[in-house]
């Protein structure tokens, strides 16, 4: 176990990606991989990004709503997205050009502007806001369907009941602030 760990971290989780049997099955030749994404983790990181990318309209359509609609409603797109997933292995593999916030310049101006309206409180940190909500809908993606087994549930009921205790979280969070009172934020 020790080896297995200790090869993990130095050599990465990445190197089980055989370069050459995905050639094979994309009918191309290996050379033509590392010339168009250079390295496993360009490959792998392309890959997610045309999935990520795929999210663009649920999350133009999760801009609609409240804070905690758009959170929750960017919980359920992660959650039917399992190829999300992966990323967790170009964050534990150390890709230094891996970007995990998707959609974050987006996603800030949207939270300045709920900001501004004063549905949200001025001090509340929303960059950990959204990293916390982006994490718990990738753990989901990632553990959920091995969770609904061990539990013995289905696993779309099982996001669901995830994603009412992912609003009842946000909720609870924005429970105290009164956006009718001039003094709070």
């Amino acid at each position: 176990m020790d080896a297995a760990l200790d090869q993990l971290t130095t050599k990465g989780v990445l190197a089980g990606l055989n370069l050459r049997e995905v050639a094979d099955a994309a009918g191309v030749t290996p050379a033509n991989i590392y010339h168009l994404f250079g390295t496993r983790q360009g490959l792998l990181r392309a890959a997610l990004a045309r999935e990520t990318g795929r999210m663009a309209d649920a999350a133009d359509e999760a801009a609609r709503g409240s804070f905690v609609d758009r959170r929750t409603r960017m919980f359920d797109v992660i959650a039917a997205t399992p190829a999300l997933a992966l990323t967790a292995l170009l964050a534990l593999d150390g890709d230094p050009d891996f970007t995990p916030l998707p959609f974050l310049d987006r996603t800030r101006a949207s939270y300045r502007a709920q900001v501004e309206a004063g549905e949200l409180p001025a001090d509340l940190d929303l960059d950990a806001v959204h990293l916390l909500t982006l994490a718990m809908s990738i753990g989901f993606a990632i553990y959920g369907p091995a969770a609904a087994r061990q539990l013995g549930t289905d696993p779309r009921t099982l996001q669901a009941r995830a994603h009412a205790v992912v609003g009842q979280m946000l909720e609870a969070l924005l429970a105290t602030y009164d956006p009718t009172d001039p003094t709070d934020g």
